[in-house]
Order: structure tokens, then sequence, then C-alpha cells
């Protein structure tokens, strides 16, 4: 309750501080904590956060809960048709469709209502010194990190050769005069304050090696922010860099073979051994995001990227489980058989930060050296975790090929990254700079039709939510700027 009142009066004066007619409240706001326990409060936050948006405009699933062909073929455009077929004639129509965006709204409420208070109270706060130093680095960390998810989803992927013209998005430091419209940055240069403020937790190296929940913001997951910075900017020495340091304080990934429960059908009773993915207990979450993983439509191409015997395909709950594979909802519900997720118990991590994304960027740096043995023993570390122990072989020693060796990559990272945002920044990474990674999306669609994304397609960048946009003339929409 008592954190419940200290957000609710936090943000009552951040809110009221924006009227001209209330000015005075803004200085009252800044003095409501006066204390680290007070302020500690703030970083006890729960992380109810998703992804749809990047799971749907990446090829892998589909996440609406209508008819598919009706969707298509209504006569006006609605924001989940436009998104389906890849429709980058109707982007306009797209951005007047978002309304608002859930994403943008709660990273910007993270970034402003916990991270950037945290920043401006706790000099002045009363409290030991190194609690001080300690809220100081989760704080930083966080708000480095949700300006990354932020610039991932709304501008374009960072290329050093236009960062420094590309259009991105505002970053809120603390000491930002909240009756000013924010300004977008460069892409550049929200990667540079990015980094600037994960240099700055990291030197003053005050986090502990394990937060007191999975929740909380520890030394690796500085490390880890910064190495998906890092790769995100071509660095990739330095990447490697930043995730090894990230695994020699946490290396752990959780075997998914043996990570399971029985789930009982409905119809005819059957034993299904499934996942489960218990929340905030997975070691190999490094920061950790609420995300069920329910009720999505996985398109058949996802389904055939995975890994043979891969454990987040053959034992997650699904639809067909709960029917005893006697029959789907995906007819009924969008009027396509695919496969639904029906995963209710497990916590998919939706944009949270993990070992396994480490490994990835380690493996991906091996490659680009040639060194594609050290490569595929990265991929090595998740695959034996991942994949049926019946049928699972080590790559290492198999790949003596550029080829071969982004392909093991990718389908890795497909398998691991499904349930999550992060299939979506890779490939648009990717997509976007890459030439021996590009691919074109491709979303077949049952008797409906077929619709591809190419590499350059605008449609990687999501545009700013009408409610944010009518409020602030500084934010124009970054697709149209390219």
């Amino acid at each position: 309750m008592k954190k419940l009142i200290y957000n609710l009066m936090i943000a009552g004066a951040l809110l009221f501080a924006s009227c001209s007619d209330f000015t005075d409240i803004q200085p009252k706001g800044k003095n409501l904590l006066s204390t680290t326990d007070e302020i500690e409060m703030l970083l006890n936050s729960e992380f109810y956060l998703s992804s749809t948006d990047a799971q749907m405009i990446s090829g892998d699933m589909l996440t609406l809960y209508s008819n598919v062909a009706n969707e298509i073929n209504q006569p006006n455009k609605t924001r989940d048709a436009i998104m389906i077929t890849f429709d980058v004639a109707n982007q306009d129509k797209m951005a007047e469709l978002t309304s608002s965006d859930g994403e943008y709204s709660d990273y910007y409420n993270i970034i402003g209502r916990i991270a950037n208070v945290v920043l401006s109270q706790i000099d002045a706060a009363s409290g030991n010194e190194e609690v001080k130093n300690r809220l100081k680095c989760e704080a930083l960390v966080l708000r480095a990190y949700f300006h990354y998810l932020l610039v991932n989803k709304f501008a374009k992927a960072y290329n050093p050769a236009t960062a420094a013209t590309d259009p991105g998005v505002p970053y809120l430091k603390e000491d930002w005069d909240i009756m000013i419209p924010t300004e977008k940055e460069t892409v550049e240069n929200v990667y540079k304050y990015i980094l600037e403020d994960l240099d700055k937790a990291i030197e003053i190296n005050a986090l502990p090696d394990e937060a007191i929940n999975r929740m909380r913001i520890s030394k690796p997951c500085a490390y880890a922010a910064k190495a998906l910075a890092l790769i995100s900017m071509q660095r990739f020495d330095e990447a490697e860099q930043a995730a090894q340091a990230a695994l020699a304080i946490n290396g752990e990934v959780d075997d998914y073979n043996a990570m399971t429960t029985t789930y009982t059908g409905n119809i005819i009773g059957g034993k299904y051994e499934v996942i489960l993915r218990p929340r905030l207990q997975c070691k190999e979450d490094l920061f950790y995001t609420e995300a069920l993983e329910f009720f999505h439509a996985i398109m058949p191409c996802a389904w055939d990227a995975f890994e043979e015997g891969h454990a987040s395909r053959d034992k997650m709950t699904t639809d067909r489980i709960m029917y005893d594979y006697m029959m789907g909802m995906g007819s009924l519900m969008i009027g396509l058989d695919y496969t639904f997720t029906y995963d209710l118990q497990s916590g998919w991590n939706g944009v949270g930060m993990k070992t396994t994304h480490m490994y990835l960027v380690i493996a991906e740096a091996e490659i680009r050296k040639g060194h594609y043995d050290e490569a595929m023993a990265a991929l090595d570390k998740i695959r034996v975790n991942r994949i049926d122990p019946d049928i699972y072989l080590p790559l290492e020693g198999t790949v003596d090929n550029e080829t071969d060796a982004i392909f093991h990559l990718k389908q890795t990272s497909h398998g691991e990254n499904i349930y999550s945002c992060y299939n979506f920044i890779n490939r648009k990474r990717w997509n976007q700079l890459e030439e021996k990674y590009q691919e074109t999306i491709v979303r077949d669609l049952e008797g409906i039709g077929t619709y591809t994304m190419e590499p350059d397609s605008p449609m990687w960048i999501f545009p700013f939510p009408t409610n944010a946009v009518n409020n602030n003339p500084n934010l124009t929409q970054n697709y149209k700027e390219l």
C-alpha cells in the first residue's frame, strides 16, 4: 500500500506539473521522496510488458482475435490488416489508427516516473551512501535499456554511416523541464546517451552480482544492456567483451527439457509434458518482465523455422494439447488452422534481458571474425538446454563456412526469441544493414494471399501514437523521414 501511495503521489505531481496553472506543484513533487527507503519503493515496480507488435511484424505471430480474411477485406483498413499484409502503401493510415501505443506509454512511464525520479531525488535523500549509489545505478540502467527498446521500435536501425542524421526518439533525462515539449534526438545521440548511462552505472560499480529479485537491476544487467546496444551499433568486438563480462557473473542457461510439468487435455484427459518456465525463478533471466504467451497464432513458417526437437516448440502448451490434438481454435478464431500458444503458467520474459542473448552476441561476433568453432560453441550453450537430448548434437566442430554459421545463428536466435521482442530487433538490424543476413519476410496465408516485407521496408519503423504526436509538435513520424 505504501508503494502504491508513493507511486500515485509522484504520478500526480508529474501530471499536474504539466499544467501552467499548477507550476508550483513541481517543486513540491520533487520533495515527496526524502529517504533511500522511500525512493527504493519506486524500483520495486512490477513490469508487465508485452511485445505483440514486434511478434506480428517480424512474421512470427498473428496476435488478433478476428477472422483474418474478413479483417483484410474490410473496405476501411484496420491497423491489424495493414500489419498482417505488410501494407506499406497504407502506413500513414496505420499511423492514424495508432491512437495509443502501450509500449510507448509503458517505457516512457518507466523512464519518467521511476528512473528519472530516482536520479533527480537520490543525491538529496537521507540514507546510506552505498545504497544511494546502488539505486542510482539501477535507475541509470533502466533508463538506458528502455530507451534502447524505444529507439528499436520507433526508429531506423543504427547505421554508422547515417545515424548522425537519422531521426530517433526523445531521450528523457532527470533535468528535463516537463513544461517544454521533448525533441527527438538523432539515432546516434540516443545510443550515445544509452552508453553514457550504462558506462556511468558500470563505473560507479555499486550494483550487486544478483539482485533481490529478477525485476530489479544487477551488475550483469548493465553489461548485458551495453552488449545489446553495442551490437546494434555494429561495434562487434566491444559488444562481445560486454557480453562476456555479463556471463562472467551469470552464465546460467535453464534446461527447458527438464523444466516441465504435466498438462491434462480437456477432452480425453491425455497427459502431456510441457514447459513450465516459472516466473521470477529462471536463472537465465538477467532482467525479467512479465508476459504470458497466450492466444497468439504461430505462423506455420515460424513453426517450421525452429530447430528439430526444440522444447519451445515441441513442449509448448498450445490449443492442440488443450484439446488432446483432436481440434484447435485457429479455424474458429481467425479462419486459419494455425496453432495457438496457450501457456497460462509460464513467464516468457517478453522484453527483458537473458544470458542467452549474450551467447547470441558472442556467436555473431565470432562469426564475423571467421571463428566458426567459437561461434558454434556459444550457440551450443543454448542448444544443449533446448533441443531434445535424444537428438541433440553439438555444432562445434561441424561448421567451416560463413553461410552455414549464419544459418545456425539465425535458427538458434529464432527459437530463443520467438516469444519476445528480439526476433524483431535482430531481423530489423540484419535486414536494414547486413546484406549477408537479409531475408524477405514472407507471410503466406492459406487461401487468402501471400504478403512480403522487403529488407528496406519502412514498415520496420512503427509510427508514434497519435496521442503523443498530437500533444508534441516535435514528434514527427520517423518512417516518413527515411
